[in-house]
């Protein structure tokens, strides 16, 4: 880890020139990118993802002085800052990242960056954040932009579950309310329903469940009824019916 007092050559007042331009761009809509200068030195001195990427077999690959570009997307300016302070030797405190979203991009910076002393701190602060309904759909869209597995997919997914408890429970009365209240589209309705249906088989297998008092007629024909009236495709109503009982009980 570089010293602190690297920070001053961050400065817009610093006369060592720099030599790298992150484009930062702050969500998959944006044109117009914020420029962030660095300087190669430093950054592959303090991190060997950078010292990989800006030099080879101790050559730069770029000749003496050439500017190098560098893009990052759906990232915020001040967690790109953050990050970039950290690596010129500002230590970074997890506890100020301001929000969910904030610590989910740092991680996401940790981890392509390979950044270890700060992964667990992250996980940490991932785990004691709640699920709220101001940014119930913004955790959502995180999941839903995952690809592939994922340790912050996991975390984010179990956040959501405990949500869907609380909130939906077994009831579609609940889950009409659910969706008004939270403003819910179908792609997000249907992401949530195969989650929940997931949940519910999990708790059936831990509990052993194998009794339910409403014959799956009756359970077919309501939540048919209620897709309906909410206007849900009626090419992806069979397999939405069959999450529904499969994963929420109307008996109650």
């Amino acid at each position: 880890m570089p010293p602190s007092n690297l920070l001053q050559f961050l400065s817009p007042n610093s006369r060592l020139p720099t030599d790298v331009v992150f484009e930062v761009y702050p969500s998959p809509t944006s044109s117009i990118p914020v420029r962030v200068l660095a300087h190669k030195c430093f950054l592959a001195n303090a991190n060997p993802v950078f010292d990989k990427m800006f030099f080879q077999s101790g050559k730069a690959r770029e000749p003496q002085g050439a500017e190098v570009t560098v893009q990052i997307k759906n990232m915020s300016e001040d967690v790109f800052r953050m990050f970039l302070n950290h690596l010129y030797g500002k230590e970074l405190v997890v506890d100020e990242l301001p929000s969910l979203t904030s610590v989910i991009q740092m991680f996401q910076l940790v981890e392509q960056y390979d950044v270890v002393e700060l992964k667990e701190n992250l996980i940490h602060k991932m785990k004691t954040q709640v699920v709220e309904k101001e940014n119930f759909l913004s955790v959502v869209d995180l999941v839903k932009e995952s690809s592939g597995p994922s340790e912050v997919k996991d975390i984010l997914e179990g956040m959501l579950s405990k949500y869907l408890q609380v909130n939906l429970g077994e009831s579609l009365a609940k889950l009409a309310r659910f969706m008004s209240v939270h403003d819910v589209d179908e792609k997000t309705l249907a992401y949530l329903l195969d989650l929940s249906s997931k949940i519910g088989e999990e708790e059936d297998k831990k509990f052993n469940k194998s009794v339910s008092r409403v014959s799956p007629e009756c359970k077919r024909e309501v939540i048919v009824e209620f897709l309906e009236f909410s206007k849900f495709p009626k090419d992806q109503m069979e397999k939405m019916v069959d999450i529904f009982i499969e994963g929420i009980k109307i008996d109650d």
